[in-house]
């Protein structure tokens, strides 16, 4: 187990408040929810096109004439959510990254 971060922020170089706790790379709240904020936007794009290509497989193969059109359009859904998860996930660490090695 790692141990609890002692210290300015590892990012910012702001000292902690006195109710204020950093996570577990030693972050405040503020340098980590820029960094959320960032993946985010950055997960929209893999995300459209992961359910523009499946929407585009369906309308291919004549699936949306079938009677199970609400089957796969909720399949391309949560493909879609699966892939912004993914994407968002893979973001976070590289913009993580990426800061820690600006300030270092």
């Amino acid at each position: 187990m790692a141990e609890e971060w002692v210290g300015p922020c590892r990012s910012c170089g702001r000292a902690f408040g006195e109710h204020e706790k950093p996570d577990a790379n030693g972050w405040c709240a503020a340098c980590r929810a820029r960094v959320v904020r960032g993946s985010t936007r950055l997960a929209a794009l893999p995300t459209a096109i992961v359910f523009l290509l499946f929407f585009w497989l369906i309308t291919w193969s004549g699936l949306l004439g079938s009677r199970f059109m609400v089957v796969w359009l909720a399949l391309a859904v949560a493909l879609a959510f699966v892939a912004f998860k993914v994407a968002r996930r893979i973001a976070f660490d590289l913009l993580r990254a990426r800061a820690s090695r600006a300030r270092v």
